[in-house]
């Protein structure tokens, strides 16, 4: 039985969400992916289905979110109406979605805002780990790759050339820093363009925001560290594995071909960043859900 066919997952197009409550708990202002609603193939709709079904049960979020070895001592729930630099934040939980970070981009990114035209994570929550207050930067995937395919060229192209100076410009000041976050030569080997590759752009863009978004003051609480946690499903092979087939533009990737994803991009981090990053499978953890008519429901259905 393949979970990931469209056939299985159609036959739960009638529920694709299993608490439609949820999106009660979700800013107005967020612009909630439409396929979240009716695509049973959606991220968006595994995401809120998992993640959005205990956002307000911190007793099963707990044991779900450290079955990644995250060593979360606390989860704290997210202050409701918080400014975070001009950007009010008015969810109610302890998983909040389509998180941006401040009003103004810190990632040099105009216009847009929750959930459209800006580098927005599927999931953030705030907790406590190692004794300190840590955001984590969840980035969710479900059947990429399969349902659609991957884009390969995102700094191809006139955008292509904005992305570069965008992001290029941020790494500049982080090298200058001395904070660099990627294991980078001076000349040689791997560079910016080879994350071209819409997983390893993404992953480029939640590395980014986090580290320049820490410290950050969230209502009275200074977040003092971060975690980017890339939760994929353990069957999706098309996002799991760095195919060679994905790497005509990413010439500095070559080497990684057919090897695990998560591996590849810790390979690619810097020391200091390794111990930051969290990659592992959403779907191998649902087994770990205490509340057992969710857990039946996201076990049958993934």
């Amino acid at each position: 039985m393949d979970k990931l066919s469209y056939d299985f997952q159609n036959t739960y197009r009638e529920k694709n969400i299993y608490d439609p409550t949820i999106f009660s708990h979700i800013d107005s202002v967020v612009k909630v992916h439409d396929q979240a609603y009716n695509n049973p193939m959606s991220s968006a709709a595994s995401c809120l289905n998992v993640l959005g079904s205990m956002a307000q049960m911190p007793d099963d979020l707990l044991p779900y979110l450290n079955s990644f070895g995250l060593n979360i001592q606390k989860l704290i729930p997210f202050p409701t109406k918080a400014n975070v630099g001009g950007e009010i934040y008015n969810d109610i939980g302890y998983v909040i979605f389509e998180w941006i970070g401040p009003k103004v981009s810190p990632i040099n990114e105009k216009g847009g805002g929750r959930g459209f035209q800006k580098t927005s994570v599927d999931a953030y929550v705030l907790a406590v780990i190692g004794g300190k207050i840590t955001q984590l930067i969840i980035e969710w995937k479900f059947t990429e790759g399969k349902s659609r395919p991957l884009a390969l060229e995102r700094f191809s192209g006139l955008r292509g050339v904005e992305r570069l100076r965008r992001y290029s410009t941020i790494l500049v000041d982080m090298r200058n820093g001395k904070s660099f976050p990627f294991n980078f030569e001076d000349e040689l080997g791997i560079g910016l363009y080879d994350f071209s590759i819409d997983h390893l752009y993404q992953l480029l863009r939640m590395t980014l925001l986090a580290k320049t978004t820490t410290p950050i003051t969230i209502g009275d609480m200074k977040v003092e560290d971060y975690r980017v946690v890339h939760l994929t499903h353990s069957k999706n092979d098309d996002i799991n594995i760095l195919y060679d087939k994905y790497l005509d533009f990413s010439p500095g990737l070559k080497k990684y071909s057919g090897q695990q994803l998560h591996e590849v991009w810790k390979d690619i981090l810097s020391p200091s960043e390794k111990s930051k990053f969290i990659g592992a499978h959403w779907d191998e953890a649902i087994k770990n859900i205490p509340n057992n008519s969710l857990m039946k429901y996201l076990f049958e259905r993934y």
